[in-house]
């Protein structure tokens, strides 16, 4: 008599509470996983100079793809996916970077794109043309008449910080200042020791961390301009882009998954809704800041004027600390570029402050409208954070990305009440 059959199970399912069939591990499930994890060890440890993370990745998926079913399995090839993309993003983070320049540069003139083309009647491609056209002309312009005053000045104010702080300390030893000091004890030559040891050291270091970490961007442009390549390939992409601006966006937005492709949209439009007018009136009151502080100092007769415009307007994109800055290195080359010590001084500190005001509580609003929504201590917060990782450019994006962050927590939390109702009912 023949023996009956038995069946072999390879999955089991049980019911949930929703009384939907949910798939419950089996031996031989947890096996396989247990095998692929072992075996990524094992290539980790075993072929460390011939492993390829590309293999590795390859690897997992062909491991894992047939039970993606499982939680655990569908876990590990999100998590390695993520990963191999950090890696893959980080790697070819040089031939990003045109094109990531050219997404930013298109952002940031769409508007002006579409009004050409809605109000104007203008082609798109026309319309494009005619931006990217403009914009190359004044920046070559800008470079080929600037950047050799740029560079001379520059140089000029790193040579002349040394004679800076020593005409400084000069100026606080003589006359009144001892006379103040030695009224609480302080005798003319401790006053002198510790201004020449301590302090004009360290304003003269502090100065000069601050001119050259801002004009690192500077000679990281001047780099990035000096490559024939981006030259040329910066303004077709950006022409591209911004001539098939709404194409591109509609083919990131199927790239999404249909579930999460409305949610996904609405949070687009928010994070654009902020962001966008923002960064765009931001950029031109940084760009009107730099022309005013150059066009002032230069008015008033202080030295290095270009220099003290650009710092200014790159400055204007960090809040409070930005218009502090500007305004001490402004007020200490200003103390030494005339005979009479006050008149430049008070000059210079009245003219930023009025200026600040202006762009403050005049221009901005009517540029730029609401406010970004940030609270001042995150404001600072991210400040803080973001220059402490990604140094003096960290700082220009801090308030960029903390929004983002802002928006996908409050988005994360009405999600999670829509949940929370749904389940009530």
């Amino acid at each position: 008599m023949p023996r009956p059959k038995r069946k072999i199970e390879t999955k089991s399912e049980v019911s949930n509470e929703n009384g939907s069939l949910a798939v419950v591990p089996t031996t031989l499930d947890v096996v396989v996983i247990s095998t692929g994890l072992i075996l990524l060890l094992f290539l980790l440890y075993s072929l460390q100079a011939l492993v390829s993370p590309f293999l590795i990745f390859g690897t997992i998926i062909f491991l894992l793809y047939p039970l993606r079913e499982n939680a655990v399995a569908k876990n590990v090839m999100i998590l390695s996916g993520l990963l191999f993309f950090l890696w893959f993003f980080y790697t070819i983070e040089t031939i990003l970077s045109p094109f990531v320049l050219s997404l930013f540069l298109a952002y940031l003139l769409h508007p002006v794109v579409t009004k050409l083309e809605t109000s104007w009647k203008v082609p798109r491609w026309s319309s494009a043309m005619f931006i990217i056209v403009v914009s190359v002309s004044i920046v070559v312009l800008l470079i080929i008449i600037g950047l050799p005053h740029i560079i001379g000045q520059f140089e000029g104010i790193l040579l002349a910080i040394g004679t800076i702080s020593t005409q400084f300390v000069e100026w606080v030893l003589d006359g009144r200042f001892i006379k103040a000091f030695q009224k609480y004890g302080i005798s003319e030559t401790q006053l002198r020791t510790m201004l020449t040891t301590t302090i004009a050291p360290r304003v003269e270091d502090i100065l000069k961390g601050i001119l050259k970490g801002t004009f690192g961007i500077v000679s990281g442009l001047q780099v990035l301009v000096s490559g024939i390549v981006n030259i040329v390939i910066i303004p077709f992409l950006t022409f591209f882009l911004l001539k098939d601006f709404f194409l591109v966006r509609h083919r990131l937005k199927m790239m999404v998954p249909r579930k999460r492709r409305e949610q996904s949209i609405l949070f687009y439009h928010r994070v654009d809704e902020i962001l966008g007018r923002y960064i765009r009136g931001t950029t031109i009151i940084a760009i009107f800041d730099a022309i005013a502080v150059s066009t002032g100092l230069w008015l008033i007769g202080i030295q290095y004027p270009l220099v003290l415009g650009i710092l200014s307007g790159l400055l204007f994109f960090v809040p409070y600390f930005g218009f502090l800055t500007i305004l001490s290195v402004s007020a200490f080359v200003a103390s030494l570029s005339m005979g009479v010590l006050a008149l430049p001084v008070i000059t210079t500190v009245s003219y930023l402050t009025f200026l600040h005001i202006v762009e403050t509580y005049i221009i901005t609003p009517r540029v730029v409208g609401e406010k970004i929504g940030l609270h001042p201590v995150v404001l600072i917060f991210s400040i803080f954070i973001f220059g402490y990782f990604l140094g003096f450019i960290g700082m220009l994006i801090a308030i960029p990305a903390a929004a983002i962050i802002i928006v996908s927590i409050k988005e994360w939390e009405m999600n999670l009440k829509k949940e929370i109702k749904l389940e009530k009912l």
